[in-house]
């Protein structure tokens, strides 16, 4: 019987009158929304594919797919945001609770098909689903789907990760399919393995002897068909893998669903290994509302706290504690249980003290699941001494590790390298350790599991021991890497492929070996190591700068001091040193590998000197220094130095005249890179060889082909620096061109970038301001690199110089005199942020009509 109405949250859909009431009160919704609401609640089970509600609610019609989450949204309006999950790249699925269906005389539907079984008292039912399960429609399918076709699935993951509750809503869905019906196990509270044939027999009604009863239960199951569930069996592995093997022989009737933070390594085991919920980006990212962490976080604030609303302006804040929590569920609702009491920005800035803020978890669930600490020293109890070593150990990294680093910092005089690939080994079985399906193979504790080995280590009393070797596996790391991008062993993306995931880890490093407590020698060898990563991050910089006094400390050798010479020659546009100092670096650089004999290293210190002469508008100088690097090429050296010298060629050709001369050396040098295989250096040449068609005023062909370079990064990515340069080539291409919206939406994207890896490249956007209508925040930018260069006695690039020239003398044209010196002046104060900010309200700032130059 097909239910006259549904009853859920404060709501009814009335499906004879189509009329959908909330809170008591018919509320006006359009057919469409109100078609699109039923379909959902009746393909409740599952989610449901855009292309599927489509045909459903606008049947034979062509629309625009964006209908679709316009009444979504209208909706969650109604309903609350957590009522309709969205499931990126697949649909949408109805994840309220249902309270009941009704039949046209008022009574309540039970939409079950109904079960026959041969003992009633044989079925165990699951226990409540309590709340509903976010995020997990992916795996509740998975698991339903493995369940048809294999006898023993496990559900694996790290505690509290929500593999209980999922398994929950499998066995629900799944319980019609057994004749027999499902069984419920807890095994948390049973330490005794013996007792294991009495602590299965007990919800089935049966009668086994409390011990040795093994045999007695399996022939009770035998000719069972039905469905057991065995929840939280981490700590009774070896003898549950034998009775669950004894009971799929005897009984094919019989399926498995287990709860595990490690598998149970039996032959016939289908293993699922349960991720933490998914958390957004950041707040623009769409319908971010309704990531499963969100939507877990809010739903369990409202539990307590039903008049609680997430605002847009908080929506970050909530963002970053399920991140901070790695979407793990457990975590995310203690933290929620606490948002009513402390409020939302307090529990955001206490997270550090975790293990304290988060211990509100309900009186009903397991005792090692109403606490976060309580749950990490079960998993953490479960480990042998070996292991809880290399556990704590393993709390000293930050963002990941490979495995060669971890052998290097876990290992002592009692285990050495392969025996810590044993006990990894394991913590990743245990669920304790994370291991992201890479290539090479990455791992890393979730943040909690982090803190509380960190806690382990500090009652260990190895804190200090530890973090020092961790450091000093950074700066050996980063040595190798170094000596093989200077001496082009690596080529440039395969370095930043090595070196960019440990950033994070060699933050951590510096900042312990440049503190109070920490090492001089290794945060210098940290910073002199740190040249090639100024192209990354702005970061760098401030490091080999901090360590200038460190270069005077006593026991520096010549060949530290000659590599930090050329790490702060290399330092980035944005650095507080002078063009002057910068030239001086590179000579000290230059002096150093000459006298150490160390020719591909002279090379690198070569080229900056002469970047920095022709900075300086020393051309003549600046032509010598490249010449002499290109004599020191040999025959069996990398790709890479013959595209620094055509590079730099090419750009004096275009400064010179010599267009055809420019365009044929960046051509080569595209042929060079494609040879050598390095995307990255492509990349750059690519770039150069678009800005050079601009230059000459092939603007079509130009734009084309920085689309086509930018469609390629987004399959093949390239650093921060060089999909700035392109972006903003394209930008300033654009808005010559006329086409001002497609140069807004290039200089949209390109936003979030310079946010975080700032460069003084703006001229492009000062001109689209002024063509956006807004003259004002146009000079204020422009007053901002005219303030730069000046500090740096540095000359503008060329396309760049008449950029700004033209966009001056527009200016003087839109604005009286005094008002454009005063806006200028007042935009000698603002860094690359402050410039991105007033992009970025320009752009969202209805415009004036277009400006033409």
């Amino acid at each position: 019987m097909s239910p006259a109405s549904y009853r859920f949250l404060a709501a009814e859909l009335q499906t004879a009158r189509r009329v959908l009431r909330v809170d008591g009160r018919d509320c006006q919704i359009g057919a469409r929304a109100f078609d699109l609401l039923l379909a959902l609640i009746e393909r409740r089970d599952r989610v449901v594919p855009k292309n599927e509600l489509l045909e459903l609610v606008w049947p034979r019609m062509v629309i625009e797919e964006n209908n679709l989450p316009v009444q979504v949204s209208s909706l969650r309006k109604l309903l609350g945001a957590n009522a309709i999950a969205t499931v990126p790249g697949r649909g949408y699925q109805f994840v309220a609770p249902l309270l009941e269906a009704v039949d046209e005389g008022g009574a309540a539907i039970d939409d079950r098909a109904d079960r026959a079984t041969d003992d009633p008292g044989m079925a165990s039912e699951p226990p409540p689903m309590g709340s509903a399960v976010f995020g997990r429609s992916d795996e509740v399918a998975l698991l339903t789907a493995l369940l048809e076709s294999h006898r023993l699935v496990t559900v694996v993951g790290a505690g509290g990760i929500g593999k209980s509750r999922l398994a929950r809503v499998v066995a629900a869905a799944a319980a019609e399919r057994f004749r027999d019906g499902v069984s419920w196990i807890e095994l948390s509270g049973l330490a005794d393995p013996a007792l294991l044939p009495h602590a299965l027999a007990q919800p089935l009604g049966l009668s086994v002897p409390e011990r040795d009863g093994t045999q007695t239960l399996v022939d009770a199951l035998t000719r069972r068909q039905m469905l057991l569930v065995l929840d939280n069996c981490e700590h009774l592995l070896e003898p549950l893998a034998v009775l669950v093997e004894r009971l799929l022989d005897a009984g094919p009737g019989l399926r498995v669903l287990a709860t595990s933070q490690e598998p149970l390594r039996v032959q016939a085991e289908q293993q699922v290994r349960l991720e933490p919920l998914a958390v957004p980006r950041d707040a623009s990212v769409p319908e971010a509302r309704s990531f499963g962490a969100l939507l877990l976080f809010e739903s369990r604030v409202r539990a307590t706290s039903p008049r609680f609303e997430l605002a847009d302006a908080d929506l970050p804040l909530a963002i970053d504690i399920c991140r901070q929590l790695d979407g793990l569920p457990l975590a995310i609702e203690l933290a929620a249980a606490r948002v009513p009491l402390l409020g939302l920005r307090t529990v955001h800035g206490r997270l550090r003290e975790r293990f304290q803020l988060l211990t509100a978890g309900t009186r009903t669930a397991l005792r090692r699941h109403q606490t976060l600490r309580a749950a990490m020293e079960w998993s953490h109890g479960l480990l042998e001494e070996p292991q809880r070593a290399v556990f704590r150990r393993l709390g000293v990294f930050s963002g990941g590790f490979t495995m060669e680093l971890a052998q290097s910092v876990c290992a002592d005089d009692e285990r050495d390298a392969w025996a810590v690939l044993e006990q990894l080994a394991a913590l990743v079985e245990k669920s304790l350790v994370v291991a992201e399906a890479a290539e090479p193979v990455r791992y890393r504790l979730l943040e909690s599991a982090r803190a509380f080995a960190l806690e382990q280590l500090a009652s260990a009393a190895e804190t200090r021991a530890v973090v020092q070797r961790h450091a000093e596996t950074m700066l050996q790391f980063l040595r190798r890497a170094d000596d093989g991008n200077m001496d082009s062993t690596l080529r440039t993306d395969e370095y930043a492929r090595l070196v960019l995931p440990e950033v994070d880890n060699l933050r951590a490093a510096y900042a312990w070996a440049a503190g109070d407590d920490g090492d001089r020698a290794i945060a210098l060898g940290l910073a002199t190591h740190a040249g090639p990563l100024i192209d990354y991050s702005t970061e760098f910089t401030e490091w080999v700068l901090a360590q200038r006094e460190n270069l005077a400390a006593e026991g520096v050798d010549a060949t530290t001091a000659a590599r930090y010479w050329r790490a702060r020659a290399a330092v980035n546009m944005l650095g507080p040193l002078s063009v002057p100092e910068l030239l001086d670096a590179a000579q000290r650089a230059t002096a150093a590998y000459r006298a150490l004999g160390r020719p591909r290293r002279l090379f690198t210190a070569l080229r900056l000197v002469a970047i920095w002469r022709r900075n300086a508008g020393d051309r003549d100088g600046a032509r010598a220094a490249i010449d002499e690097a290109d004599t020191l090429i040999g025959p069996d050296w990398p790709a890479e130095f013959r595209i620094v010298v055509l590079r730099f060629r090419a750009h004096a050709s275009r400064e010179t005249g010599g267009h055809e001369e420019a365009r044929r050396q960046y051509a080569e040098g595209v042929r060079l890179a494609r040879a050598a295989g390095d995307w990255r250096l492509e990349v750059i040449e690519r770039t150069h060889g678009a800005e050079l068609l601009w230059q000459l005023g092939e603007h079509d062909r130009a734009a084309r082909d920085l689309a086509e370079l930018l469609e390629a990064m987004r399959h093949r990515p390239a650093s921060d620096s060089e999909v700035i340069d392109a972006m903003t080539i394209l930008v300033a291409i654009l808005g010559e061109m006329g086409r001002i919206d497609d140069a807004a939406a290039t200089a949209r994207a390109a936003l979030p970038v310079m946010r975080r890896k700032p460069k003084f490249r703006f001229e492009a956007y000062a001109q689209l301001l002024w063509r956006l209508g807004r003259p004002e925040a146009a000079a204020r930018v422009l007053g901002a690199l005219a303030a730069l260069h000046r500090e740096r006695r540095e000359q503008h690039q060329i396309n760049d110089d008449r950029v700004a020239r033209s966009t001056i003398a527009a200016l003087e044209s839109s604005l009286a005199a005094p008002r454009l010196a005063a806006e200028m002046a007042a935009g000698e104060g603002l860094g690359p942020s402050d410039i991105c900010s007033l992009v970025a309200e320009a752009l969202e700032t209805p415009r004036a009509p277009p400006q033409t130059a």
